[in-house]
């Protein structure tokens, strides 16, 4: 489980709990009208923004933010790559490697490898290589584009419930009662709207893209280590080589707060 996006997600709780209860708005916040304007209005406008197939990988890439990441870290895939240059060196080259584990890096490795052995060119192996990657980053950052057009719409459909609530406050202006209920319909509104947005679909969007770019990093590094590999650099050169991905990392993280 990722223990960040949990801690956060529970904190995101507290927070507007504690903001409803202390002020005793609960039963006139909670109301059906706002939640339906503006959970119904995203929905509607994101299933016409995108497709079927992309909108079950946005589902999932949001259920996936709260497991762990699947792929290596920087650390273990040198050791990995560090390895396999050993076996490269002491068996006879980039074709001792076919035994290579197909579920690392998701299968990244075993593809590259593949790749390096069909082409038996460190330039072509390359360029084949990082157009992958390119397509694999692309991919994850419509998931994460997904989340950040909700992020935008929610607002905006909280506006409209807004403008719905004060309608009706305009066409009950002789009754004072029923204003007040009006105005709580439309102020709530907006309240879910921009609740949503906040605490919901830009965390869990930048959180898709946080994820990509460590994916990225890994799959970056497993490049390098089979282009190392394929031109038969010395193992101990090639991990001085590789950990500098490992350095880049460590700045990133020494240089921001925790991530959430």
């Amino acid at each position: 489980m990722d223990i960040m996006t949990i801690i956060g997600f529970m904190m995101g709780a507290a927070v507007v709990g504690w903001g409803v209860l202390s002020s005793d708005i609960g039963d006139k916040l909670l109301n059906l009208h706002g939640i339906v304007i503006v959970a119904g209005g995203t929905l509607s406008a994101l299933v016409v923004n995108t497709s079927y197939a992309r909108f079950l990988t946005g589902v999932r890439a949001f259920i996936g933010i709260f497991f762990a990441p699947k792929n290596p870290t920087v650390e273990e895939a040198v050791r990995m790559l560090v390895g396999m240059a050993e076996t490269s060196q002491k068996q006879g080259g980039i074709m001792a490697l076919t035994n290579t584990d197909p579920a690392f890096a998701g299968g990244f490795l075993k593809r590259a490898i593949s790749v390096a052995m069909t082409s038996a060119e460190s330039r072509e192996t390359r360029d084949i290589l990082e157009e992958e990657i390119r397509h694999r980053r692309l991919d994850v950052q419509e998931d994460a584009n997904f989340y950040r057009t909700a992020g935008v719409l929610s607002p905006m459909f909280g506006l409209i419930g807004t403008l719905f609530g004060i309608i009706q406050t305009l066409s009950n202006i002789s009754d004072p009662t029923a204003i007040g209920r009006s105005m709580a319909v439309a102020i709530s509104s907006a309240f879910f709207g921009i609740a949503m947005s906040n605490f919901l679909f830009v965390p869990v969007a930048n959180k898709i893209r946080l994820r990509a770019v460590e994916e990225t990093r890994v799959l970056q590094l497993i490049l390098e280590g089979v282009i190392d590999i394929m031109g038969g650099k010395t193992p101990h050169l090639m991990e001085i080589h590789l950990r500098g991905y490992q350095f880049v990392e460590g700045a990133q993280a020494s240089a921001r707060p925790a991530r959430t």
